[in-house]
């Protein structure tokens, strides 16, 4: 079997069970935008996480509330069922690992397979070390954060903040991070030494990454806006700092080139989590821009000699 996900945190963490639970024997890392457009060759026995689903695959686990059409096509029009033994699961949840989780406890229960080795990854899988991992990656996931985790990140929130995925050269580290998500606790995860390194990076950075923000972001009414098209050498890290520095808007528009795509821009749009108030379908409007998302948090990726217009419409959209 080949695992299929996106290099974010959730996408690693679903690696992880996955992986538990399932004899992968191959990875692909690809960002939703390439599945979407088509682009991405799935084929039979493919095991799809955190991504838009495509009909070739074998089981597929995603929570994006702008991919709920494509459970019933999996599945067939008489399964209501959240989660499907043989198909995967799909349900509107904190995280896409909370669905992988879901799955294989609730698969266990329904069936004991007497197999030992099954018995053994259930008895992991439903350990308190893999509990705590699944709560947290719905905190990061969901952005469910205290401005004190945000501006001084601890454990794994940390952790998902070095994580890019966007540079296939990090791919590596993205398979460390999956082994050590499915095998280590979190004190090992944070004293591995490429973790610990970047987890480190993003520290240092912070200060240097304030100080673009401030100088990018306007806020207008409720929105805060943010262009970083030109910038050069951005770190990685906090997406949530820009909502610590603007805690009077309720939802953001970020707009940046698009890392991946020749002359194609990246805009994304996401509730202020410290200040929810905001009464937008996120996902429902990325999705009329060729993206998608939750109902709190999207992306679309658009032709640069687009990106204008599509700006202009988002924003109308968000404005109160």
């Amino acid at each position: 079997m080949r695992m299929v996900t996106r290099a974010d945190f959730d996408g690693l963490v679903c690696g992880a069970l996955i992986t538990l639970m399932e004899e992968v024997d191959s990875y692909l890392f690809v960002e939703p935008k390439f599945m979407q457009d088509g682009a991405v060759e799935i084929r039979r026995g493919d095991i799809i996480a955190n991504l838009p689903y495509h009909p070739s695959c074998t089981l597929w686990f995603d929570h994006h509330i702008t991919n709920a059409p494509a459970w019933r096509q999996h599945t067939g029009p008489s399964k209501a069922e959240t989660i499907v033994p043989g198909k995967g699961g799909f349900r509107i949840a904190p995280s896409a690992e909370r669905v992988v989780y879901e799955y294989y406890i609730e698969g266990n229960r329904q069936q004991a397979t007497g197999d030992r080795k099954s018995e053994e990854r259930i008895k992991i899988l439903g350990s308190e070390r893999m509990r705590f991992l699944l709560e947290e990656t719905d905190k990061i996931d969901a952005a469910l954060l205290t401005q004190e985790d945000v501006l001084n990140p601890p454990g794994y929130v940390l952790s998902s903040m070095a994580i890019d995925g966007k540079r296939p050269e990090d791919e590596p580290y993205w398979m460390k991070q999956i082994e050590l998500l499915r095998e280590a606790s979190l004190e090992e995860t944070l004293g591995d030494p490429d973790i610990k390194s970047r987890c480190q990076k993003i520290l240092d950075d912070q200060e240097k990454l304030k100080k673009i923000l401030l100088a990018r972001t306007a806020l207008r009414g409720n929105v805060i806006v943010t262009d970083l098209r030109g910038v050069k050498d951005l770190p990685d890290g906090n997406r949530f700092l820009l909502y610590t520095l603007f805690p009077n808007g309720n939802i953001s528009l970020k707009i940046g080139d698009d890392s991946q795509r020749a002359n194609t821009t990246a805009i994304s749009v996401g509730y202020n989590i410290f200040n929810t108030t905001s009464k937008v379908n996120v996902g429902a409007l990325m999705e009329k821009h060729g993206g998608g998302g939750h109902h709190v948090v999207g992306s679309c990726r658009v032709p640069k000699r687009d990106a204008e217009k599509h700006i202009r419409e988002i924003f109308a959209e968000i404005k109160e």
